[in-house]
């Protein structure tokens, strides 16, 4: 597979773009082509998740779980870039596949709920009501933190 400096593949750029169905060509001719990170860690899926193109995620997902919890070199997951583009059906999507991706921390100990509150935080031009991001987290945070504690009281 040909690369440019950065190490970004042509699968890279069109998930970047949400091209699904040169996304679909290129994962029929290599399926290892999701692991393939760029110079700063970043897989084909961050991109994806981060631009919000949610049938891009879904075929990377499908080719390859795994990459699900793949970590770039901020430590940040594909769910961390779904939250820091405030879109909620890819987070959910992302969930669905890892729900553990909840509990992933950063190079700075932020989980993705963190980044859901600071992105919910009332600002000048932004409404003060609580994004769906963080709500949906917040959930998701208790129904783990509730399904954890009772392992441990079953042990």
């Amino acid at each position: 597979m040909t690369v440019d400096l950065s190490n970004t593949t042509a699968l890279y750029t069109a998930a970047s773009q949400g091209h699904l169905e040169v996304i679909n060509i290129l994962l029929e001719v290599d399926r290892s082509l999701p692991k393939i990170t760029r110079n700063n860690g970043k897989t084909s899926l961050h991109s994806a998740a981060r631009n919000g193109h949610l049938g891009v995620v879904k075929a990377l997902l499908d080719s390859d779980p795994g990459i699900a919890c793949r970590r770039d070199n901020k430590g940040q997951t594909a769910l961390h870039m779904a939250v820091k583009g405030h879109n909620l059906e890819l987070v959910e999507e992302l969930l669905k596949y890892l729900l553990s991706l909840v509990n992933v921390l950063d190079m700075k100990g932020n989980t993705a709920l963190h980044m859901a509150a600071r992105k919910g935080r009332p600002q000048a031009n932004f409404p003060k009501q609580i994004p769906s991001q963080m709500l949906l987290l917040i959930r998701i945070h208790r129904l783990s933190s509730r399904l954890c504690s009772r392992k441990l009281v079953m042990m």
